[in-house]
């Protein structure tokens, strides 16, 4: 597997003129971060789908929405589209992601931009078997019931767009 490089950024987002290689014992500085996306997908139906981590990863075998790490040299739209395709196989063209906002995670060094991806109807999805072990949809009721079973940071995203994602 190739590694993974990141651009680091301040926290207005502007480079510094550093990358990052995924895995590096080495942390990234105080003060700069690394940009990174998470995308909800939602049917016509108003349900969203979850995806579960593989149980080798941090936070395994929790569910959580699709997303990751923007390589360097990608842009954040690029990035939300390779990380749906390789996760969960779809591919959603610019004007099916709605921006929701941004979050800094200070403690992680990581900037997130959150999107809402909308599919037209029955999407076949692929799972990334070292990354995804499953996938399922859910409404709203079922997502807020599912609480304690999501990845902390993807919840508190959750609740920062509620409003908007369910």
């Amino acid at each position: 597997m190739m590694s993974e490089k990141w651009t680091i950024v301040d926290i207005n987002e502007n480079e510094v003129g550093l990358t990052w290689e995924r895995g590096s014992n080495l942390k990234i500085p105080d003060g700069l971060f690394h940009v990174a996306v998470s995308v909800w997908i939602k049917d016509p139906r108003g349900n969203i789908l979850l995806t579960k981590r593989h149980p080798n990863k941090t936070w395994g075998l929790k569910w959580e929405c699709s997303g990751g790490s923007v390589l360097a040299g990608e842009s954040v739209i690029e990035g939300v589209q390779r990380e749906l395709r390789e996760e969960i196989g779809i591919t959603l063209s610019e004007d099916k992601l709605k921006y929701l906002g941004k979050t800094v995670m200070k403690d992680r060094r990581c900037i997130m931009h959150t999107f809402l991806g909308y599919v037209d109807s029955e999407i076949s999805i692929t799972l990334q078997p070292e990354e995804v072990v499953d996938a399922r949809w859910v409404n709203k009721q079922e997502l807020e019931q599912m609480k304690d079973e999501i990845v902390e940071t993807v919840w508190e995203r959750y609740l920062q767009f509620k409003t908007e994602i369910s």
